[in-house]
């Protein structure tokens, strides 16, 4: 009897500890998976994501956590990560759920596959974590592409930009591999004492090519400049001054600002996404508008449309003369909206010896359309965009990785959101929140860059590196442990 209630007692010692620990584990995903989304709600705490994955690497290396808890922590990172983002962001009810499933599952196939690859306590393996990071990033906004890049885990980096420069060399994945690299190596210096000083080598070797190449690419000069502006506005008013269809409206918040953003300097002016409703009975009068506000003002107009007649979202380019030079259709469509889609040609047009291309508000999510106007060494790039209050600084977020991957600058007019002039390096030149400050417009000098980057030419070339590489690693394992158990069978 006494037997039988210390068995008991033992037990029941045994299922506190393992039910502490897997409290633990749970505590510190959760805690993983907040510090990677602080930088996502507020961009100055990006370098939180510089030490989020180490209480989730040390706890998957260590050995101390079975694979049930692991898997739990993942499921508690994913929901850290995501839920305050949803919250956030207040998007639709089934967005939120396909979301809240998403980054679960990514994050769980982080912990265990971290795990896995960091108990086997090599220098190899915290390089194979990156590439792995860099592989679940990567699927993360192409498998499900309902963001685009603006899903990317790095999307918070862009508010350090000179730290990204690298970027145009790698693209988003480039930040996502340092990140998991590096913190992969501080817990191999935790773990495994006898590695410290190749740990920190190795750590310190990928951190001076890294800067390397930041350094190399911010000395590159422009070689030439264009004075550009952006025209926002809010459409929550129903006053005649604030609808741009009326005469007051048009006069107030396009005619007006284009007026005195022309006296200013600019030679290319951009309006807002959707800031006009055009259909085939007044097409034609609403051409002979734009075009007088060009001749009479002697500058380029790149204007957002609706264009009624065929339910497309359009992007149009008016010369100085007052003539249409492109139309361009949004290519890339946010859940909610169902307009017509573009083909994906982007349209471009020349001013004073500087090329300009041409995306619409969701485009600038997708490097497919940005890295064709890099290639095509684009020098400017305009995005009329309308957001609402909670994405406003998501997408501006997302919109300046793509100046720094394909080096041009970017003049982002809105409606409903932030309306920025972005150089090349993912500087923000000028801006204007025009939810906080009302209607107006904003403009700067940016400078233009000539050559093309190498994301721009070939791409996410890093993933297919991280596969080649993780598939090395993996398969050397597998035929490792292979080999260990025919040797004890030869020994039997």
């Amino acid at each position: 009897m006494v037997e039988s209630l210390e068995t008991k007692e033992d037990r029941g010692r045994i299922q506190m500890v393992l039910m502490r620990k897997a409290l633990v584990c749970r505590v510190i995903g959760a805690a993983s998976g907040l510090l990677m989304a602080a930088g996502n709600m507020k961009g100055v705490l990006a370098p939180l994501q510089a030490i989020a994955l180490i209480p989730i690497f040390y706890l998957g290396a260590s050995r101390k956590a079975r694979h049930r808890d692991m898997l739990s922590a993942g499921v508690y990172m994913g929901l850290g990560y995501i839920l305050p983002q949803i919250v956030m962001l207040r998007f639709p009810i089934p967005v939120t759920l396909i979301l809240l499933v998403h980054f679960t599952i990514m994050m769980i196939a982080l912990t265990a596959g971290a795990a896995y690859l960091l108990r086997r306590g090599t220098i190899v393996s915290s390089f194979a974590v990156g590439s792995l990071l860099v592989l679940l990033d990567w699927a993360n906004f192409t498998v499900l592409p309902m963001w685009g890049e603006a899903q990317s885990l790095g999307r918070c980096w862009s508010s350090y930009p000179y730290l990204i420069q690298f970027t145009s060399l790698t693209g988003i994945t480039g930040i996502i591999f340092v990140l998991g690299t590096l913190q992969a190596l501080v817990v191999n210096c935790l773990t495994r004492p006898k590695m410290r000083v190749r740990s920190f080598v190795a750590a310190a070797i990928l951190l001076g090519i890294f800067g390397a190449a930041n350094i190399a690419i911010c000395s590159e000069k422009p070689v030439d400049s264009l004075k550009v502006a952006a025209i926002g506005w809010t459409n929550t008013s129903s006053a005649d001054e604030a609808n741009p269809q009326t005469n007051e409206g048009f006069e107030c918040l396009f005619a007006r600002p284009v007026a005195e953003a022309a006296e200013d300097g600019a030679r290319l002016i951009v309006s807002g996404e959707l800031g006009f409703y055009i259909d085939k009975f007044s097409r034609e009068e609403w051409l002979k508008q734009f075009g007088a506000v060009a001749r009479r003002h002697n500058v380029f107009l790149a204007i957002g449309y609706l264009n009624a007649e065929l339910n497309e979202d359009r992007l149009l380019f008016i010369n100085p003369q007052g003539r249409v030079l492109a139309e361009y259709t949004k290519t890339y469509l946010i859940p909610f909206e169902d307009y017509h889609r573009g083909t994906g040609q982007v349209k471009f047009i020349e001013i004073e010896g500087v090329r300009v291309g041409g995306m619409v508000c969701h485009d600038d999510n997708f490097t497919s359309l940005s890295r064709k106007c890099g290639r095509s060494e684009a020098g400017v790039v305009v995005v009329p965009t309308l957001d609402w209050a909670q994405v406003k600084v998501a997408h501006l977020q997302s919109s300046i990785h793509r100046a720094i991957e394909s080096r041009y600058a970017v003049v982002r007019a809105a409606i409903n959101g932030i309306s920025a002039i972005i150089s090349p390096t993912g500087q923000v030149l000028a801006q204007q929140d025009h939810f906080a400050d009302g209607p107006g417009f904003i403009i700067a000098e940016i400078p233009v860059y000539s050559a093309r980057t190498i994301f721009s030419i070939i791409g996410h070339w890093p993933v297919v590196v991280s596969v080649v590489f993780l598939t090395m690693c993996v398969g050397r394992s597998f035929l490792r442990r292979i080999s260990k158990n025919q040797g004890k069978l030869c020994v039997n």
